[in-house]
Protein backbone atom coordinates (compact mmCIF):
# COMPACT_ATOMS: atom_id res chain seq x y z
CA UNK A 1 0.00 0.00 0.00
CA UNK A 2 2.78 2.27 0.64
CA UNK A 3 1.79 5.88 1.93
CA UNK A 4 -1.71 5.11 0.86
CA UNK A 5 -4.68 4.81 3.61
CA UNK A 6 -6.38 1.06 3.12
CA UNK A 7 -9.49 3.31 3.31
CA UNK A 8 -11.38 6.07 0.91
CA UNK A 9 -11.50 9.24 1.69
CA UNK A 10 -10.91 13.60 0.72
CA UNK A 11 -7.61 13.93 0.75
CA UNK A 12 -6.57 11.27 2.91
CA UNK A 13 -3.95 9.54 0.46
CA UNK A 14 -2.69 13.07 -0.03
CA UNK A 15 -2.02 13.41 3.80
CA UNK A 16 -0.25 10.02 3.79
CA UNK A 17 1.83 10.76 1.31
CA UNK A 18 2.68 13.85 3.44
CA UNK A 19 3.56 12.05 6.67
CA UNK A 20 5.76 9.38 4.60
CA UNK A 21 8.78 11.66 3.96
CA UNK A 22 8.82 13.64 7.57
CA UNK A 23 9.56 11.61 10.22
CA UNK A 24 7.69 13.86 12.99
CA UNK A 25 4.11 13.98 11.00
CA UNK A 26 4.91 10.04 10.72
CA UNK A 27 4.97 9.60 14.11
CA UNK A 28 2.16 12.17 14.89
CA UNK A 29 -0.03 9.75 11.97
CA UNK A 30 0.97 6.77 14.04
CA UNK A 31 -0.26 7.42 17.05
CA UNK A 32 -3.70 9.25 15.89
CA UNK A 33 -4.02 6.00 14.10
CA UNK A 34 -3.64 3.41 17.06
CA UNK A 35 -7.68 5.20 18.22
CA UNK A 36 -8.57 4.75 14.47
CA UNK A 37 -7.57 0.85 14.61
CA UNK A 38 -9.99 0.36 17.38
CA UNK A 39 -12.66 0.85 14.66
CA UNK A 40 -10.10 -1.25 12.57
CA UNK A 41 -8.84 2.04 9.85
CA UNK A 42 -6.51 4.02 9.34
CA UNK A 43 -8.00 6.78 8.68
CA UNK A 44 -6.28 9.62 10.23
CA UNK A 45 -9.46 11.63 10.09
CA UNK A 46 -11.38 8.75 11.98
CA UNK A 47 -8.85 8.65 14.41
CA UNK A 48 -9.64 12.17 15.66
CA UNK A 49 -13.19 11.69 15.93
CA UNK A 50 -12.21 9.19 18.73
CA UNK A 51 -9.24 10.55 20.17
CA UNK A 52 -12.43 13.60 20.89
CA UNK A 53 -14.60 11.18 21.88
CA UNK A 54 -12.48 9.76 24.42
CA UNK A 55 -11.45 13.19 26.09
CA UNK A 56 -15.56 13.53 26.17
CA UNK A 57 -15.72 10.45 28.36
CA UNK A 58 -13.51 12.40 30.50
CA UNK A 59 -10.59 14.08 30.18
CA UNK A 60 -8.39 10.89 32.33
CA UNK A 61 -9.56 8.52 29.34
CA UNK A 62 -8.68 11.24 26.82
CA UNK A 63 -5.28 11.68 28.45
CA UNK A 64 -4.45 7.63 28.96
CA UNK A 65 -5.35 6.66 25.35
CA UNK A 66 -3.41 9.25 24.23
CA UNK A 67 -0.37 8.58 26.39
CA UNK A 68 -0.28 4.46 25.75
CA UNK A 69 -0.43 5.67 21.84
CA UNK A 70 2.54 7.72 22.47
CA UNK A 71 4.55 5.64 24.19
CA UNK A 72 3.32 2.50 22.19
CA UNK A 73 4.26 4.31 18.23
CA UNK A 74 7.79 5.31 20.69
CA UNK A 75 8.72 2.06 21.90
CA UNK A 76 8.07 0.56 17.97
CA UNK A 77 10.57 3.06 16.55
CA UNK A 78 13.00 2.56 19.53
CA UNK A 79 12.35 -1.62 18.75
CA UNK A 80 12.23 -1.13 14.84
CA UNK A 81 9.41 -2.85 14.58
CA UNK A 82 7.75 -3.44 10.98
CA UNK A 83 7.13 0.13 9.47
CA UNK A 84 3.71 -0.48 7.80
CA UNK A 85 1.59 -1.63 10.69
CA UNK A 86 3.52 0.54 13.37
CA UNK A 87 2.15 3.41 11.12
CA UNK A 88 -1.29 1.81 10.35
CA UNK A 89 -1.55 1.84 14.28
CA UNK A 90 -2.68 -2.14 14.05
CA UNK A 91 0.23 -2.60 16.58
CA UNK A 92 -1.11 0.00 18.95
CA UNK A 93 -4.21 -0.39 18.95
CA UNK A 94 -4.39 -2.69 22.08
CA UNK A 95 -1.98 -0.15 24.05
CA UNK A 96 -5.02 2.43 22.99
CA UNK A 97 -7.90 0.49 24.24
CA UNK A 98 -5.76 -0.44 27.64
CA UNK A 99 -5.87 3.83 28.16
CA UNK A 100 -8.95 4.43 27.69
CA UNK A 101 -10.68 1.81 29.24
CA UNK A 102 -8.17 1.59 32.63
CA UNK A 103 -7.83 5.40 32.42
CA UNK A 104 -11.43 5.69 33.55
CA UNK A 105 -10.88 2.92 36.67
CA UNK A 106 -7.31 3.83 38.11
CA UNK A 107 -5.98 6.65 40.03
CA UNK A 108 -9.12 8.25 40.66
CA UNK A 109 -7.22 10.99 42.75
CA UNK A 110 -6.53 12.20 39.56
CA UNK A 111 -3.39 12.29 37.33
CA UNK A 112 0.17 12.70 38.69
CA UNK A 113 3.77 11.28 37.72
CA UNK A 114 2.55 7.48 38.84
CA UNK A 115 -0.21 7.99 36.49
CA UNK A 116 2.39 8.30 33.17
CA UNK A 117 4.54 5.50 34.45
CA UNK A 118 1.79 3.14 35.48
CA UNK A 119 0.02 3.49 31.88
CA UNK A 120 3.58 4.08 29.83
CA UNK A 121 4.62 0.46 31.47
CA UNK A 122 1.07 -1.05 30.44
CA UNK A 123 1.42 0.54 27.17
CA UNK A 124 4.89 -1.29 26.18
CA UNK A 125 3.39 -4.60 27.76
CA UNK A 126 0.57 -4.72 25.51
CA UNK A 127 2.61 -3.48 22.71
CA UNK A 128 5.26 -6.55 23.30
CA UNK A 129 1.80 -9.01 24.46
CA UNK A 130 0.50 -7.99 20.35
CA UNK A 131 3.69 -8.38 18.85
CA UNK A 132 4.52 -11.98 20.44
CA UNK A 133 1.09 -12.99 20.40
CA UNK A 134 1.01 -11.97 16.29
CA UNK A 135 3.82 -14.74 15.58
CA UNK A 136 1.90 -17.28 17.67
CA UNK A 137 -1.11 -16.81 15.95
CA UNK A 138 0.66 -16.01 12.72
CA UNK A 139 1.20 -19.73 11.91
CA UNK A 140 -2.83 -20.01 12.12
CA UNK A 141 -3.01 -16.97 9.75
CA UNK A 142 -4.90 -15.27 12.25
CA UNK A 143 -4.64 -12.58 14.45
CA UNK A 144 -4.74 -11.86 18.63
CA UNK A 145 -7.02 -8.79 18.17
CA UNK A 146 -8.02 -7.64 21.43
CA UNK A 147 -6.44 -10.28 23.50
CA UNK A 148 -3.54 -8.08 24.32
CA UNK A 149 -5.49 -5.50 25.73
CA UNK A 150 -7.73 -8.11 27.73
CA UNK A 151 -4.53 -9.86 29.10
CA UNK A 152 -2.87 -6.53 29.96
CA UNK A 153 -6.02 -4.83 31.17
CA UNK A 154 -6.17 -8.11 33.42
CA UNK A 155 -2.77 -7.87 35.00
CA UNK A 156 -2.70 -4.24 35.47
CA UNK A 157 -6.25 -3.77 37.30
CA UNK A 158 -5.54 -6.47 39.72
CA UNK A 159 -1.98 -5.09 40.46
CA UNK A 160 -3.71 -1.63 40.83
CA UNK A 161 -5.87 -3.31 43.41
CA UNK A 162 -2.91 -4.30 45.49
CA UNK A 163 -0.74 -1.07 44.83
CA UNK A 164 -3.59 1.10 46.44
CA UNK A 165 -5.09 2.51 42.78
CA UNK A 166 -7.90 1.00 43.16
CA UNK A 167 -10.28 -0.79 45.28
CA UNK A 168 -12.10 -3.97 44.13
CA UNK A 169 -15.52 -2.70 44.52
CA UNK A 170 -14.63 -0.11 41.87
CA UNK A 171 -13.82 -2.45 39.13
CA UNK A 172 -17.00 -4.90 39.21
CA UNK A 173 -20.38 -4.31 38.78
CA UNK A 174 -22.64 -5.51 41.15
CA UNK A 175 -24.66 -8.48 40.09
CA UNK A 176 -27.72 -7.56 41.80
CA UNK A 177 -30.87 -9.67 40.72
CA UNK A 178 -32.16 -8.81 36.95
CA UNK A 179 -35.29 -6.28 37.03
CA UNK A 180 -36.36 -8.30 33.96
CA UNK A 181 -36.68 -11.92 33.74
CA UNK A 182 -35.04 -13.87 30.77
CA UNK A 183 -36.46 -13.40 27.59
CA UNK A 184 -38.61 -10.34 28.62
CA UNK A 185 -37.88 -8.22 25.78
CA UNK A 186 -41.20 -6.52 25.85
CA UNK A 187 -40.65 -5.13 29.13
CA UNK A 188 -38.15 -2.82 27.94
CA UNK A 189 -38.80 0.42 26.56
CA UNK A 190 -37.65 1.89 23.27
CA UNK A 191 -35.52 4.56 25.47
CA UNK A 192 -34.03 1.43 27.16
CA UNK A 193 -32.85 -0.31 23.88
CA UNK A 194 -31.99 2.64 22.05
CA UNK A 195 -29.14 3.40 25.25
CA UNK A 196 -28.25 0.18 25.40
CA UNK A 197 -27.50 -0.03 21.77
CA UNK A 198 -25.53 3.53 21.48
CA UNK A 199 -23.75 2.95 24.59
CA UNK A 200 -22.45 -0.63 23.04
CA UNK A 201 -20.73 1.68 20.27
CA UNK A 202 -19.88 4.66 23.17
CA UNK A 203 -17.86 2.02 25.44
CA UNK A 204 -15.54 1.48 22.51
CA UNK A 205 -14.23 4.44 23.91
CA UNK A 206 -14.55 3.53 28.23
CA UNK A 207 -17.51 5.30 28.49
CA UNK A 208 -21.73 5.40 28.10
CA UNK A 209 -21.93 8.74 26.42
CA UNK A 210 -24.62 9.89 23.44
CA UNK A 211 -22.45 12.50 22.56
CA UNK A 212 -19.33 9.73 22.21
CA UNK A 213 -21.99 7.55 20.17
CA UNK A 214 -22.21 10.05 17.94
CA UNK A 215 -18.44 10.65 17.20
CA UNK A 216 -17.88 7.15 16.80
CA UNK A 217 -20.36 6.96 13.94
CA UNK A 218 -18.85 9.85 12.31
CA UNK A 219 -15.62 7.91 12.42
CA UNK A 220 -16.84 4.74 11.04
CA UNK A 221 -18.80 7.69 8.15
CA UNK A 222 -15.58 8.87 7.40
CA UNK A 223 -14.16 5.38 7.35
CA UNK A 224 -16.29 2.45 6.09
CA UNK A 225 -20.34 2.48 5.27
CA UNK A 226 -20.17 -0.74 5.92
CA UNK A 227 -18.26 -0.67 9.36
CA UNK A 228 -21.45 1.72 9.84
CA UNK A 229 -23.69 -0.60 9.56
CA UNK A 230 -21.09 -3.82 11.28
CA UNK A 231 -21.12 -1.39 14.01
CA UNK A 232 -25.04 -0.38 14.39
CA UNK A 233 -25.92 -4.31 13.87
CA UNK A 234 -23.48 -5.90 16.29
CA UNK A 235 -23.84 -3.54 18.98
CA UNK A 236 -27.84 -3.88 18.63
CA UNK A 237 -27.49 -7.81 18.46
CA UNK A 238 -24.75 -8.13 21.73
CA UNK A 239 -27.66 -5.98 23.86
CA UNK A 240 -30.73 -7.71 22.43
CA UNK A 241 -28.44 -11.45 23.07
CA UNK A 242 -28.07 -10.03 26.47
CA UNK A 243 -31.78 -8.79 27.75
CA UNK A 244 -33.04 -12.50 25.93
CA UNK A 245 -30.83 -14.31 28.29
CA UNK A 246 -32.03 -12.34 31.24
CA UNK A 247 -28.56 -10.31 31.76
CA UNK A 248 -29.00 -8.29 34.54
CA UNK A 249 -30.04 -4.65 32.97
CA UNK A 250 -27.58 -2.35 34.22
CA UNK A 251 -24.40 -3.23 32.31
CA UNK A 252 -26.76 -3.82 29.12
CA UNK A 253 -27.48 0.07 29.40
CA UNK A 254 -24.11 0.98 29.97
CA UNK A 255 -22.92 -1.18 26.60
CA UNK A 256 -21.12 -3.63 28.25
CA UNK A 257 -22.38 -6.25 25.97
CA UNK A 258 -22.86 -4.32 22.97
CA UNK A 259 -19.48 -3.28 22.24
CA UNK A 260 -18.40 -6.30 21.81
CA UNK A 261 -20.64 -7.60 19.46
CA UNK A 262 -19.83 -4.54 17.28
CA UNK A 263 -15.87 -5.14 17.39
CA UNK A 264 -16.98 -8.86 16.38
CA UNK A 265 -18.61 -7.94 13.30
CA UNK A 266 -16.05 -5.06 12.16
CA UNK A 267 -13.29 -8.09 12.12
CA UNK A 268 -15.63 -11.03 10.54
CA UNK A 269 -18.17 -9.20 8.31
CA UNK A 270 -16.05 -7.79 5.24
CA UNK A 271 -12.96 -8.20 6.83
CA UNK A 272 -11.84 -11.94 7.85
CA UNK A 273 -14.58 -13.08 5.83
CA UNK A 274 -15.77 -11.98 2.52
CA UNK A 275 -19.68 -10.89 2.81
CA UNK A 276 -21.55 -13.68 1.42
CA UNK A 277 -25.70 -14.32 2.63
CA UNK A 278 -23.73 -17.58 4.53
CA UNK A 279 -21.05 -15.92 6.58
CA UNK A 280 -23.10 -13.07 6.87
CA UNK A 281 -25.42 -15.55 8.77
CA UNK A 282 -23.03 -16.76 10.60
CA UNK A 283 -21.38 -13.24 11.85
CA UNK A 284 -25.16 -12.52 13.10
CA UNK A 285 -24.93 -15.65 14.96
CA UNK A 286 -21.95 -15.04 16.68
CA UNK A 287 -22.75 -11.42 17.27
CA UNK A 288 -25.11 -12.32 19.59
CA UNK A 289 -23.19 -15.21 21.14
CA UNK A 290 -20.69 -12.87 22.32
CA UNK A 291 -23.27 -12.09 25.19
CA UNK A 292 -23.19 -15.51 26.48
CA UNK A 293 -19.31 -15.55 26.52
CA UNK A 294 -19.75 -12.01 28.31
CA UNK A 295 -21.80 -13.38 30.84
CA UNK A 296 -19.53 -16.03 32.40
CA UNK A 297 -16.22 -13.45 31.94
CA UNK A 298 -18.42 -11.30 33.65
CA UNK A 299 -18.80 -13.76 36.55
CA UNK A 300 -15.23 -15.20 35.97
CA UNK A 301 -13.34 -11.72 36.02
CA UNK A 302 -15.58 -10.56 38.58
CA UNK A 303 -14.15 -13.02 41.59
CA UNK A 304 -10.83 -11.23 41.47
CA UNK A 305 -11.98 -7.92 40.60
CA UNK A 306 -11.12 -8.10 36.60
CA UNK A 307 -13.46 -6.90 33.54
CA UNK A 308 -13.45 -9.14 30.95
CA UNK A 309 -12.61 -6.15 28.31
CA UNK A 310 -12.24 -7.62 24.66
CA UNK A 311 -11.85 -11.68 25.68
CA UNK A 312 -15.71 -12.29 24.47
CA UNK A 313 -14.79 -11.12 20.95
CA UNK A 314 -11.49 -11.73 19.98
CA UNK A 315 -11.89 -15.87 21.26
CA UNK A 316 -15.21 -15.96 18.96
CA UNK A 317 -13.28 -14.30 16.03
CA UNK A 318 -9.78 -16.20 16.63
CA UNK A 319 -11.81 -19.72 17.19
CA UNK A 320 -13.62 -18.94 13.45
CA UNK A 321 -10.26 -17.51 12.03
CA UNK A 322 -8.60 -20.99 12.70
CA UNK A 323 -11.59 -23.14 11.68
CA UNK A 324 -11.78 -21.16 8.60
CA UNK A 325 -10.40 -24.22 6.33
CA UNK A 326 -12.44 -26.34 7.52
CA UNK A 327 -15.66 -24.84 6.90
CA UNK A 328 -17.08 -24.81 3.21
CA UNK A 329 -18.57 -21.71 1.67
CA UNK A 330 -16.59 -19.26 3.39
CA UNK A 331 -14.01 -17.02 1.57
CA UNK A 332 -11.04 -16.14 4.52
CA UNK A 333 -9.29 -13.09 3.79
CA UNK A 334 -6.04 -13.42 5.89
CA UNK A 335 -5.29 -10.36 8.40
CA UNK A 336 -2.70 -9.08 5.76
CA UNK A 337 -5.26 -7.97 3.87
CA UNK A 338 -7.49 -6.16 6.07
CA UNK A 339 -8.69 -2.45 5.59
CA UNK A 340 -11.45 -1.07 5.46
CA UNK A 341 -14.68 -3.77 3.91
CA UNK A 342 -14.75 -2.03 0.73
CA UNK A 343 -10.99 -2.19 -0.25
CA UNK A 344 -10.07 -5.89 1.44
CA UNK A 345 -10.76 -7.96 -2.30
CA UNK A 346 -8.74 -5.18 -3.52
CA UNK A 347 -5.70 -5.40 -1.36
CA UNK A 348 -6.17 -9.06 -1.79
CA UNK A 349 -5.91 -9.05 -4.91
CA UNK A 350 -3.11 -7.09 -4.96
CA UNK A 351 -0.97 -8.77 -3.19
CA UNK A 352 -1.61 -12.26 -4.86
CA UNK A 353 -1.00 -10.76 -7.86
Amino acid sequence: MGALASCRFPFLDDWKRIVASNPILGFIDAVICGFSQIIFSDNTFSGLALIIGSFLVSPKVGIAGLWCSIVSVAFQLLMKTPEVTRQMGVNSFCAVLTGVIMGGLVFNEGISLMFFVFFGLASIFCTIAFLGLSVVFGKFNASPLGIPFGLTTLIFMAAAQNMGFISQAETVIAHSPANLTPGDIAAWSGGEFFQAVYSGLSELLGGANLVVSCLVLLALVMSSRIDLINGILGALLGALGAIYFGVPNIPVLIGLYGYNGALLMFVLNGRAFRITVKSFILNLIMAITTSILCAWLSVSFGLVGAVYTAFPFSIICCLLMMAAPSIEGLEYNAPAYWGVPETVPAIKKAAEQ
